[in-house]
């Protein structure tokens, strides 16, 4: 994570099992989390990923609300015998 000013950071993500991903929305959050809780930045945070950007919003109970796009990466088939 890099701090670029009190309402903006920046991350990479690495996932264990998946390798490098280009956005997450629990890693923008934890981010945003940890920044916010340093003291290092304000309570509404724009996450810059690889992927785009996604707006944090902390209350002062720590909840937190996520906004941005979505976008469709893939598309498959579970058949029923996975299930079996």
């Amino acid at each position: 994570m890099k701090v670029l000013d009190r309402n903006n950071i920046q991350i990479e993500i690495w996932e264990r099992g998946a390798g490098y991903t280009l956005a997450s929305g629990s890693s923008s959050s934890a981010a945003a989390a940890v920044a916010h809780k340093l003291g290092l930045c304000d309570s509404q945070i724009a996450v810059h990923m690889p992927g785009g950007r996604l707006d944090i919003s902390i209350s002062k109970d720590f909840a937190i609300t996520m906004q941005g796009p979505v976008t469709r990466v893939a598309e498959g088939m579970i058949f029923e015998e996975m299930f079996s």
